[in-house]
């Protein structure tokens, strides 16, 4: 068979499977190892509607925890973290992910003189690789102060990190931003595009990314005693231009400051803002259409499922991936059928944390980590161990 034809049918399987096809013979491996296969076998698992894996990761005090095809949970993956990056009394975090790679900061615990963020690390959990990054020097931080950000600079066809302050607005603000092509930090001191006149503070702990070179920001005043969906901003970060751009309002809801939850996140590569009222026990989900600013209400799930974070939609789009915030010992998942108001468990480890910020939703990819230099191997842990 020809190998542009070979090429055409390879690119459409699973990461997975295409990774077990690299043992067939070295054309095989040269071709699945190629840039152009890499990325147009990104292109198609980027679609919305792509046939390809999605996983679901999870943080544990020693592991990072997976299942490698969300809609069919059945085996899990345990990654040991790399050798001397996570040490006792640390926390790991999410940063965020895209293309298939994820981003975490490693926190030094309050106990310690060091206090803050020790280390970054960048990993694509399909290839099992990772990246250690050191902060920056010239950073004077806490994890109490600052935000942070992962993003694709298409651009350049680079990977960022963006540390910045939780504080926006009415002076300037120092932006740290990683490149993992040049392996450098580097500073900038541009204002927010934030209205003027008026200190925001970041909502979110972390940005998200938009999938159109934006880091997201939900940014709340900090001023106002009681809160109107105006009082809410998302202000936006190139990470191309390295530069802060015009920011967008949220949809028209009904919102307080000690009655409302109100959270930004991404679904299928588009923000969506998830508004909790504790009063009434509803929440809402609105999705940004096109990344132009206009809003769109999705659904309203019953009040009885009040604050279950949202994490998945079926490719069907008819089921919703929930997780709930507290229930006794454990985290609960299940999927949530909107047509009949039914539920189906999620059945996982039972020792996946309540944390809900410990979770995080990542396509499987075959993108390797720019930078080979200080790229390592992950060891995967066998059952049981």
């Amino acid at each position: 068979m020809p190998l542009d034809v070979i090429f055409e049918i390879l690119v459409w399987l699973p990461a997975k499977s295409a990774l077990r096809f690299k043992c067939i013979c070295k054309e095989w491996y040269n071709l699945i190892n190629s840039p152009t296969f890499i990325k147009l076998h990104l292109n198609k698992s980027l679609k919305p509607n792509s046939q390809h894996d999605c996983m679901l990761l999870w943080i544990t005090s020693s592991t990072l925890c997976g299942v490698d095809d969300l809609y069919q949970p059945d085996k899990e993956t345990k990654l040991n973290w790399p050798k001397d990056t996570v040490n006792d009394g640390d926390s790991v975090y999410f940063v965020g992910s895209c293309n298939g790679l994820v981003c975490f900061k490693i926190i030094r615990g309050r106990e310690f003189p060091d206090y803050g963020i020790r280390r970054f690390l960048i990993c694509n959990p399909t290839i099992r690789t990772f990246k250690s990054i050191l902060p920056a020097m010239e950073m004077k931080w806490t994890h109490n102060i600052i935000s942070c950000g992962f993003g694709y600079d298409s651009v350049h066809d680079d990977y960022k990190i963006v540390v910045t302050s939780c504080s926006l607005g009415v002076t300037n603000k120092y932006v740290f931003t990683y490149s993992l092509n040049t392996d450098l930090w580097s500073c900038s001191s541009t204002p927010t595009r934030v209205p003027t006149g008026r200190n925001w503070t970041i909502n979110n702990s972390e940005a998200i990314y938009g999938n159109n070179n934006m880091l997201n920001y939900l940014v709340v005043s900090s001023e106002i005693e009681d809160l109107a969906s105006d009082d809410y901003r998302i202000a936006r970060y190139d990470v191309v231009s390295e530069k802060w751009r015009d920011d967008l309002s949220i949809p028209p809801v009904q919102v307080s400051k000690f009655h409302h939850f109100v959270q930004l996140e991404k679904l299928n590569g588009l923000l969506y803002l998830h508004v909790a009222d504790v009063r009434v026990r509803s929440n809402e989900f609105w999705m940004m259409e096109e990344h132009d600013g206009s809003w769109k209400k999705m659904f309203t799930i019953p009040g009885d499922l009040y604050l279950h974070h949202l994490i998945a939609r079926s490719k069907d789009g008819h089921r919703l991936l929930l997780i709930q915030y507290f229930h006794s010992e454990r985290t609960l998942l299940f999927w949530y059928d909107q047509r009949d108001n039914t539920r189906t468990p999620f059945k996982l480890a039972e020792t996946m944390p309540k944390d809900i910020g410990l979770y995080k939703l990542c396509i499987a990819s075959l993108v390797a980590i720019p930078g080979g230099c200080s790229l390592t191997k992950l060891q995967q842990l066998e059952d049981g161990a």
